[in-house]
């Protein structure tokens, strides 16, 4: 070992005092800090303080720094020894300088965030021209709220007149309708005495052969045919007086309930509370019934989780209740904190962010869903990020 570094110092013509090896791992270039004052000793770069432990793999990527005490050829070296010791020398694994231990493995994983109720397309149940759209792209919108309407002139009118016969059976008849049928009874009543006397006259002279069978049989059913309609009137004035029954009521209910429905179609509620993330139509566009077109989409923004690809070589690491954090996309910065709460039994092409038909297929992705603890910073849906976790040691 010391033959292969001495070899390297040669190359470069090291200061003598740089040349110092320990037996199994470097020593600090403890000369180097020493030739310096105690007060400047902190400046020495971390190059000039190298570890064999600190670097074991050939392409671990150093920071290329001048030392100040013994030049650059110091900071040269120091890369080839690492070189020959890190791919051929054997040496013993060693925690990193400061290190008490080594770092916990992570895995990470690219995810989105996104609204746990999912996004919501909203369409009208029928077709029309729209008469307002009553929200605008970014609104808060409480369960129930009118958010568009369509066209309902003619639901309209239904619903009225439906309303209408509902309070006319409710009120039952006045008065003057209950005298009117009574008046009409007692013409009819004296119509039938008359009748009936006729009838008595017609089968005398029957009986005299002064009048012929089909005479007298025509009178017979004219006093039958009035005594009905007597009766009749006299039920229709007794039920006028009782006034409405409970089926006519029902009834009467039924329909205006129905032609309320078919006016309420003609409206659109939100099913849930959301914002309104997208406008796609406006007052005064058709919208189709037999392919329904979206009006808005809105989410329950308020409620995120984050869904991410997991590879199929973390596969195996990857248990429910794993903790992480998550960052955006070029920046070390972490919003929050994650916890794995649903692993989706599928394997799937990674598509999550590639939704180009002409993506390779050959990558596998498991979908994770992951509750977010806390955040830091505000969290939008939509937003990509990473997804660091605490992988198994």
């Amino acid at each position: 070992m010391n033959r292969r570094f001495n070899f390297a110092a040669q190359i470069f013509n090291l200061p003598p005092a740089c040349r110092s090896l320990g037996a199994g791992r470097y020593r600090r270039f403890s000369t180097c800090a020493a030739s310096e004052p105690t007060q400047n000793r902190s400046k020495v770069p971390a190059l000039c303080r190298l570890q064999i432990g600190d670097t074991a793999e050939c392409n671990s990527a150093l920071p290329l720094r001048r030392c100040d005490c013994c030049g650059v050829e110091a900071v040269l070296a120091a890369v080839l020894t690492l070189f020959l010791v890190g791919c051929g020398g054997d040496v013993a694994k060693a925690p990193a300088y400061g290190q008490s231990q080594p770092a916990k493995p992570q895995f990470v994983c690219t995810g989105r965030v996104e609204p746990v109720d999912g996004e919501v397309e909203v369409s009208a149940q029928m077709a029309g021209t729209l008469e307002a759209v009553l929200v605008k792209e970014g609104d808060w919108v409480e369960e129930g709220a009118l958010l568009a309407s369509v066209d309902a002139r003619r639901e309209k009118a239904q619903l009225d007149l439906a309303e209408a016969r509902l309070a006319r059976v409710k009120a039952g008849y006045g008065a003057e309708e209950i005298a009117a049928v009574v008046h009409q009874r007692e013409a009819l009543e004296a119509e039938l005495d008359y009748a009936r006397k006729d009838l008595e006259r017609a089968r005398t002279l029957h009986a005299t052969a002064a009048m012929s069978a089909d005479e007298l049989e025509s009178k017979q059913k004219r006093a039958i045919s009035l005594e009905r309609q007597v009766e009749s009137l006299a039920q229709q004035a007794s039920a006028m007086k009782r006034g409405p029954i409970p089926e006519e009521v029902a009834v009467a209910h039924a329909e205006v309930e129905a032609a309320r429905t078919s006016y309420e179609l003609r409206h659109v509620r939100a099913q849930s509370a959301g914002a309104i993330l997208h406008l796609y139509r406006h007052t005064g566009d058709y919208v189709s019934g037999n392919w329904p077109t979206p009006i808005l989409r809105m989410a329950n923004t308020n409620r995120l989780h984050v869904r991410i690809e997991v590879g199929e070589s973390d596969v195996q690491q990857l248990k429910p209740g794993m903790t992480g954090s998550f960052g955006l996309f070029g920046t070390t910065n972490d919003l929050g904190e994650v916890v794995v709460r649903s692993i989706l039994p599928s394997f799937a092409p990674k598509r999550l962010f590639d939704p180009d038909g002409n993506a390779r297929m050959d990558t596998r992705t498991l979908q994770v869903l992951c509750e977010i603890q806390e955040t830091r910073q505000p969290v939008y849906s939509g937003q990509r990020v990473l997804v660091r976790l605490a992988g198994n040691p």
